[in-house]
């Protein structure tokens, strides 16, 4: 592995292949959003929590990784002073990550490598449909993409603990992929990155979406630096293949221009619904069932893996804690207009995705609990609101700083997934 004596970090792809300081690399990896109780991500710092002034967070995180193995954390979000200043606050405000990142990288002893997230300005992936390409405002609009993700690469690109960035997040609709200029764009973006950040590697992580995104897009990206990603959430816990065929299907579509793949979110809620329709812990029978669910995906990564004989260069669970803002009621959520300012209700809810899912041992897809670490309520006794008459968050006004950090609570599957990872 990397040496503790080194001081850079240089990766490399080969066909299917991943390696870092000429090391070959699988990722035990988390998806990491720690959105604390009473935040979401619509509100400073917009979900990207590994900045100085949340130091108790990623703190605490970081610690309870390296002890059980992981070794890549994926963010979705990395925020800047663009960022800062499209949303009204002043571009002198922490966005400052190099704490963050030298804690990761542990002076080169079980280094956590990072995937730095880059969130599209608003979420506005509209701007890559191809009925809307040419359109002033989107041509713009990706021009600061672009620039944004510039900015990031110079910033944080010499770090050792950076293996790369993710330049956008599910974004590959069919209207976008049907267009080739779309991976033109990417491919621009990867090789200036490329460039401005040598020995990094940058993805687009995907919808899985049946290999139409790599079958439309793999001969445009071209990119040594590139390599694809895909969102995936395919089997359950009674099928022995895990992902049933997407190791086979995606070497299929990439036979002709071999490139690695991650599956940058992958895993199933911790949560179940009760008769009434509220979400509810699992019963001993599901918890069973979502500890095979996880051993048999985790084992089928492992199985294709591309050190070996396959195409597979890891994944990141989503995700590392549970999402709580995700489970307000519908139009009051932390991120509608009707809902004040780092606000939520601390109430699960079902929501609006109310369907079975029977892929997943708890039968629903419930966002707000997919997490490894469950979320202790909060005491709301122990804490003020940020403004007055608005209602409780995770920040201290009298101490104009963060609350102390939530507990979490390890669940029996991520147990187990740590035991696999440190294998």
């Amino acid at each position: 592995m990397t040496s503790p004596s080194a001081t850079s970090t240089s990766w490399v792809i080969n066909d299917y292949q991943v390696s870092v300081n000429q090391d070959p690399f699988f990722a035990k990896g988390v998806s990491y959003s720690p959105v604390p109780w009473g935040s979401c991500s619509a509100f400073n710092p917009y979900g990207d929590f590994t900045i100085n002034t949340w130091r108790s967070i990623w703190k605490r995180d970081l610690a309870l990784m390296r002890v059980n193995g992981v070794n890549l954390l994926k963010t979705y979000n990395t925020l800047d002073s663009i960022q800062l200043v499209e949303a009204g606050n002043p571009f002198t405000w922490d966005h400052n990550h190099e704490e963050f990142l030298k804690a990761c990288w542990n002076n080169g002893t079980n280094p956590i490598y990072v995937l730095m997230g880059y969130a599209l300005p608003k979420n506005d992936a509209a701007i890559f449909l191809s009925a809307n390409w040419n359109d002033a405002g989107n041509v713009a609009k990706r021009a600061l993409v672009k620039t944004g993700l510039i900015d990031l690469a110079k910033s944080w690109g010499q770090y050792p603990a950076v293996m790369g960035f993710v330049m956008a997040n599910e974004i590959n609709s069919s209207d976008a992929i049907n267009n080739s200029k779309f991976f033109t764009y990417w491919n621009d973006v990867a090789d200036t990155l490329n460039k401005i950040a040598p020995g990094k590697l940058v993805t687009l992580a995907n919808v899985d979406d049946g290999m139409n995104t790599v079958n439309s897009g793999n001969q445009y990206m071209t990119a040594s630096n590139f390599f694809w990603s895909y969102n995936s959430y395919r089997g359950n816990w009674t099928n022995s293949n895990g992902f049933d065929v997407l190791f086979s299907a995606y070497e299929t579509a990439t036979s002709g221009s071999k490139k690695p793949l991650m599956l940058t979110e992958w895993g199933a809620p911790a949560s179940t619904h009760n008769a009434s329709g509220n979400i509810v812990d699992m019963d001993s029978t599901q918890i069973a069932n979502l500890v095979t669910y996880v051993k048999g995906h985790y084992k089928n990564m492992r199985d294709n893996r591309s050190d070996s004989s396959g195409s597979c260069i890891g994944g990141a669970y989503f995700e590392w804690s549970d999402e709580l803002w995700k489970a307000d009621p519908v139009g009051l959520e932390c991120n509608q207009a009707r809902a004040a300012p780092s606000c939520h209700t601390g109430i699960w809810d079902p929501g609006p995705n109310d369907s079975i899912q029977s892929v997943f041992p708890g039968q629903y897809w419930d966002e707000e609990g997919f997490g490894l670490f469950a979320i202790q309520p909060v005491d709301t006794a122990t804490r003020v609101p940020v403004n007055s008459g608005g209602c409780l968050g995770p920040w201290d006004p009298g101490t104009n700083s963060p609350y102390k950090p939530d507990d979490l609570s390890v669940r029996p599957h991520a147990s187990a997934l740590f035991s696999l990872f440190q294998q």
